[in-house]
């Protein structure tokens, strides 16, 4: 016996324009607040140098005017980011360093087994 699962699906066009209009807001003005949390922490981690007398979860508040649980939500996905960021520079370097001995090995012995 197959069960059916129905889904609360909410479409855009079945909603008015004013709770389309909040949803779009408040994705846009997440998004903004994301993007300064990661832009500050990448200008932080260059640097070496904390440019805010307050913390990251309260600068966030403060400028985007934002409660505690989009402020958690935002320094959250920011930090997730850098780290992931992180861990991917390292995996590039690994493969481009990994990529070079070949090459490095191979020019070796060309030098090796040439006359001159």
């Amino acid at each position: 016996m197959k069960k059916a699962y129905y889904s609360k699906r909410i479409y855009k066009n079945m909603l008015p324009k004013v709770y389309v209009d909040a949803i779009s807001h408040s994705f846009l003005l997440f998004n903004r607040a994301k993007h300064f949390t990661f832009q500050t922490q990448v200008v932080e981690k260059s640097s070496g140098k904390n440019k805010r007398d307050k913390s990251l979860h309260l600068t966030v508040k403060k400028r985007f005017n934002m409660n505690d649980y989009y402020t958690n939500s935002v320094v959250q996905e920011a930090n997730a980011l850098m780290t992931s960021q992180s861990e991917l520079k390292k995996c590039i370097f690994l493969q481009r360093k990994n990529k070079s001995n070949p090459l490095k090995r191979k020019s070796k012995r060309q030098k090796v087994e040439s006359p001159r």
